[in-house]
């Protein structure tokens, strides 16, 4: 049996981490420290503003979605 390296209880999952050999608590504390930590940083990137540069509510055809260049 494999203890939690955090608390000594017994260890149920693994995270991306060194140890990596956790209990359940200890796990979902890890998920949601690293998903807030992804959510935050998020927030601080380019913000989009404008229209997307896809035409609303028609369908492309595929030389527009798939543009190649012919070889000459």
């Amino acid at each position: 049996m494999t203890c939690c390296a955090y608390c000594g209880r017994r260890a149920t999952t693994k995270i991306v981490s060194n140890p990596e050999d956790v209990c359940f608590e200890h796990a979902l504390e890890f998920w949601t420290g690293l998903l807030t930590y992804a959510r935050d940083r998020s927030d601080s990137s380019v913000k989009h503003e404008g229209s997307c540069a896809f035409r609303s509510g028609e369908e492309l055809n595929a030389s527009e979605r798939f543009p190649m260049r012919l070889a000459s």
